[in-house]
């Protein structure tokens, strides 16, 4: 406890901030990204790692570790707290807009950890429903990530500028990196259609062709049986 001429000790406070902005920054990001355009990656020539798609691993990863971190920034801000939640007449409207954000984040957080320790079989009928609302739940809690940052930076005193110009920065990364990727993709499915449209009709002329000299091999068999 702090005496009354000691400032407050914001150690647990400080390492909330690292291990949320390291978990959804780093590991979150990554993981989405890879979920959603890593699924062609292969690692010398092998699609594979470890008996699962490389893609697949590395979102693995990436989510477990951010989960991980999510629950224990939690954690971490309780203990600061003393468990008490935060009061919005004392500490103000953008800490606690900020709480809530994060108390929503924490529950994706442990929806998507129960739902991948209980996930059915990928030829599951009711496989849609898991990825519907996996997608769902994991989309929400990394859009909300974005202004749960910007809320508690907007109130520090010491190197504000600093983080706002890097959170921006990153933002703005990560809207460029999702619009490029889009871009590569939809070249790269527009190519690829392309590609199998040809094939599609150099089979198509190929068999027009045998079939064209089959006929007319078949006319000239019945011309000389009928001389």
């Amino acid at each position: 406890m702090s005496s009354n001429n000691t400032a407050p000790d914001f150690t647990l406070g400080r390492a909330h901030g690292t291990v949320m902005v390291f978990s959804w920054i780093l590991f979150a990001s990554t993981g989405v990204l890879f979920a959603r355009y890593g699924r062609s990656i292969r690692l010398n020539k092998q699609k594979q790692l470890l008996g699962e798609d490389i893609w697949f691993q590395v979102h693995r990863f990436s989510l477990v570790l951010a989960v991980i971190g999510t629950l224990l920034g939690f954690f971490l801000i309780l203990g600061q707290a003393q468990g008490q939640w935060v009061d919005q007449i004392v500490d103000g409207n953008y800490m606690f807009a900020h709480s809530i954000l994060g108390a929503i984040i924490v529950g994706c957080a442990l929806i998507q950890a129960w739902m991948a320790l209980f996930r059915c079989h990928p030829d599951s009928p009711f496989r849609f429903i898991f990825n519907w609302v996996h997608r769902t739940t994991g989309m929400l809690a990394f859009i909300l990530s974005v202004p749960t940052i910007f809320l508690v930076v907007y109130v520090l005193l010491q190197y504000h500028d600093g983080f706002v110009a890097i959170m921006s920065l990153w933002s703005a990364w990560i809207v460029i990196i999702f619009i490029v990727f889009e871009v590569v993709e939809y070249r790269f499915r527009l190519k690829s259609s392309r590609i199998e449209i040809e094939k599609s009709k150099g089979r198509s002329d190929r068999q027009s062709n045998d079939e064209h000299s089959s006929s007319a091999m078949n006319e000239q068999q019945d011309q000389t049986n009928g001389h």
